[in-house]
């Protein structure tokens, strides 16, 4: 998969559907020489593409003007900084005198199977039969300072992660003002950026803007990923659909700031740098030490927006989350929130408990409020231990062991309300100017700052003891709030724009410790919905809550553009009680996603619960094969038209689910929906009209549903199934 020319100074790395050569040029800049649909002939070949721009300066004698140097080529792996390279470096070091000028060369390389782990953050896993990695150690020319350039290529699937180590083996300390994860240089700008911004309770819209001249970014500064911004965007080349054309997609493996830039050239050429947000940030490293950036993913397709996304659902379900029970069977869930809030009591709970059951429910989650003096927003975050005056927790546990079920329970670790012990007793456990007049409080909480370990050992305390007492099967982890102070008392000034990266580590080091000391817990992300929806925070959740908002007018979107970067194993949807549509309906949508439920069920009338019942019955009959280890295909975007329409096959092409939505009303006209994904010689029989035909006719002439009315947000459901007799 990865070779080197050592004559023509040519690394190759094929998987025989992406192809990715890199050149090492005579002055020892990394240079992008191709990156594509996959190359069959010579490598070398390729040589040619690589064009030398600015040639007017080539005869001024580099020894005498650096500053002219052009003995690269204007596509690189690595820009340097404070020379003739203009464009956006990736990484950016001051030096002791003050200057910026960053400018790391080639000193030798390594191939292996795998792919390294990181020490701190959560990373891509495989082993030598997954990936193969290519690791370049570049130096700085004039001090002791080194660069660990990692790009892995994934034999099965075109998925690329790219990493930087620095690594200070200089005599001083030295300051990262930039510390991005990757650069690729694209020949050509007439790509589409695809982003979702969003907030809360309408997360991940889908905007198209054209690449134009100059510079577009995609960031977060808030602490948290994907409210306003997801860290998931690609490139469209124009005209690209959902079967056809080249799409890249790139996402990046972290949970707070990021930023993604575009920058167009003179040349029209394509710029593309991707990392972690160098807003506030500023990074003290020490004699001997490295810091690591996050790893940052690219997926490649030639076949149009789905192969990209399949790349990805692919990764993130083989390569990313981490433990083997995380892809066992997920039991129908039932969420106390939006059923009773804060008001509860043990009574209630059982009660809802066995109402839950009725209609299919495998894990009863109780969600806020059961702890501290938690009856409302302004008070108890940060005491974990349970309000035995509201609720008899063993008891509730006792009765869902003798029904058969799980029960789960709701934790917001990072989180403090002024009102609680926690805060009373540990003021400086909050990032904040120890004198500032207030700290501003988000959702009546303030953040705790994670940046510092004894915060972090106080919470993981608290919950320890909690689960030593509760041996619960699931956590929701929530985090309702971004990062607006980002000062931290326990550091020196010169360290403060290390604050939001920390604390970004310490989230990762309590839920690594949970995860390690209590394997057989299920945790599910969230962030008020779907505000940390994130590849880091999937490393450890094999699940997020996609959004607060379960109107399924808002959540057909919502849920359709989450899954063009993420897997339906991963996108938590719950069935409610609101009211713009059936319970059949609204369940039918949350199939494709994790299923569960959120409402009251004492409340649901009997022809309610049995509606319910049927769709769970088809979760737990077709889950498993189709959603969560299927291949999804998108065939008709709400983003570009009335209706949508996403169907998910299974690997073996023996079954295959669907639905379709519009959102206003249409009546009687032409609706043909042409399938994908199944095997054209089999024979298949639908749900919808009872008719068995071949695979290719499904997929070539298609399924009508032309005859029917559909009202606003209706619903077509329908299960395909291979003819065996």
């Amino acid at each position: 998969m990865i070779s080197y020319l050592e004559k023509q100074k040519l690394f190759t790395l094929s998987n025989g559907k992406l192809t990715y050569v890199i050149h090492v040029s005579d002055r020892g800049y990394l240079e992008t020489v191709y990156m594509g649909k996959s190359w069959e002939g010579q490598a070398e070949d390729l040589l040619g593409l690589i064009q030398i721009k600015g040639a007017e300066y080539l005869h001024v004698p580099t020894t005498e003007h650096r500053n002219y140097d052009k003995h690269y080529s204007d596509a690189l792996e690595l820009s340097s900084h404070g020379l003739s390279d203009k464009r956006h470096a990736p990484i950016l070091v001051q030096r002791k005198n003050g200057s910026y000028v960053t400018n790391f060369q080639y000193v030798s390389h390594k191939i292996y199977g795998g792919i390294a782990p990181l020490s701190q953050m959560p990373c891509a896993r495989g082993g030598e039969e997954d990936c193969q990695t290519l690791e370049i150690l570049l130096k700085e020319e004039s001090r002791d300072l080194y660069l660990t350039y990692y790009l892995t290529l994934y034999r099965h699937i075109n998925i690329i992660v790219k990493h930087f180590d620095i690594h200070n083996r200089t005599s001083d300390t030295v300051f990262i003002d930039r510390a991005m994860s990757m650069q690729l240089d694209l020949p050509s700008d007439n790509y589409d950026l695809v982003h979702f911004p969003g907030r809360w309770a309408q997360e991940r819209d889908y905007v198209e803007n054209h690449v134009v001249d100059g510079v577009q970014e995609v960031c977060s500064n808030n602490g948290r990923s994907s409210h306003e911004e997801n860290p998931f965007v690609y490139l469209k080349e124009c005209g690209a659909t959902e079967s056809q054309g080249e799409v890249i997609g790139f996402n990046l493996i972290y949970s707070s700031n990021f930023k993604f830039r575009t920058e167009t050239t003179r040349t029209h050429d394509l710029h593309v740098t991707y990392g972690i947000n160098d807003e506030d940030f500023r990074w003290k490293l020490h004699i001997g030490e490295t810091f690591q950036t996050p790893e940052a993913v690219i997926a490649y397709s030639c076949e149009g927006t789905d192969g990209m996304s399949q790349a990805f659902h692919t990764f993130i379900r083989d390569h990313l989350i981490t433990y083997a029970h995380d892809k066992a069977y997920k039991p129908v869930l039932f969420n106390s929130w939006e059923g009773c809030y804060f008001n509860f009591n043990t009574d209630s709970v059982i009660s809802y408990i066995d109402d839950a059951i009725k209609i299919g429910t495998e894990l009863f989650v109780l969600d806020d409020g059961w702890f501290g003096t938690r009856n409302n927003d302004w008070e108890g975050l940060g005491d974990w231990f349970v309000n035995h005056s509201k609720i008899d927790l063993h008891k509730v546990m006792d009765h869902c062991k003798e029904k058969g079920i799980k029960f789960g329970i709701w934790f917001e670790p990072e989180m403090v309300n002024p009102r609680s012990e926690l805060y009373r007793a540990h003021p400086d456990y909050v990032p904040g100017e120890p004198d500032a007049e207030e700290l501003s409080l988000g959702r009546h909480q303030l953040h705790l700052d994670f940046s510092y370990d004894e915060v972090v050992e106080n919470i993981y305390q608290q919950m320890k003891a909690f689960l030593a007492e509760y041996p619960v099967s699931y956590i929701k982890w929530d985090y309702n709030r971004v990062v607006c102070e980002h000062f931290s008392r326990h550091y020196p000034a010169e360290q403060q724009g290390e604050i939001y990266h920390r604390m970004a580590l310490g989230y990762y080091d309590l839920i690594s410790r949970i995860r390690r000391d209590w394997p057989d817990i299920m945790i599910e992300g969230c962030s008020s919905g779907g505000g940390r929806f994130d590849l880091g925070t999937l490393y450890y959740c094999p699940q997020i809550w996609t959004s607060d908002e379960s109107d399924p007018a808002q959540r057909l979107t919502i849920q359709y553009n989450t899954s063009l970067g993420y897997p339906l194993s991963t996108i938590g949807a719950h069935v409610n009680d609101h009211f713009i549509t059936s319970y059949k309906t609204k369940a039918q949508l949350a199939l494709f996603g994790t299923y569960g439920y959120e409402m009251n069920p004492n409340k649901l009338t009997p022809s309610e619960m049995e509606e319910l019942s049927e769709v769970a019955s088809i979760y737990r009959t077709y889950h498993q094969s189709v959603i969560e280890a299927g291949t999804l295909y998108h065939l008709l975007s709400p983003n570009h038209g009335n209706r949508m329409c996403m169907q998910c096959v299974s690997q073996d092409q023996s079954q295959s689910l669907l639905i379709l939505m519009v959102k206003l009303k249409e009546h009687a006209m032409s609706r043909i929906v042409r399938l994908r994904g199944l095997d054209p010689k089999k024979r298949y029989r639908n749900s919808y009209n009872g008719g068995v035909f071949s695979g290719a006719y499904y997929m070539q002439v298609g399924l009508s549903f032309s005859r029917d009315i559909m009202s606003e947000f209706a619903c077509k459901f329908v299960v395909i199934e291979e003819v065996t007799e």
